[in-house]
Order: C-alpha cells, then structure tokens, then sequence
C-alpha cells in the first residue's frame, strides 16, 4: 500500500508541476485549458513516475 500512495503522491506533484509550467508558458490559458493540457500528458507522467519506481 505505501508504494500506491508514493506513486500517487508524485502523480499529484508531478501534474501540478505541469499544470504550473503550462500556465507560465500559456498566461491567457484558462483553468479548463490547463486541466485539459495536464490529462493528455498524464500517460507520459506515469510511465515516467514507473520508470522512477
């Protein structure tokens, strides 16, 4: 159970990085547009994350 909630744990970290590089990048950028950019990477993010672990 402790190897799930680290891998959750770097999800979170990891997709809010994203979302904050994203929204640096794209100012104007909405809410919903930052969401939607952070959910077509989130395959890209996990296997990175099951790369790591």
């Amino acid at each position: 159970m402790k190897e799930d909630e680290k891998r959750l744990k770097m999800a979170i970290i990891s997709g809010a990085a994203h979302a904050l590089k994203f929204k640096t990048e794209n100012p104007r950028a909405s809410e919903q547009e930052i969401i939607q950019q952070v959910a077509l990477q989130a395959n890209e993010i996990l296997l990175k994350i099951d790369a790591e672990v």
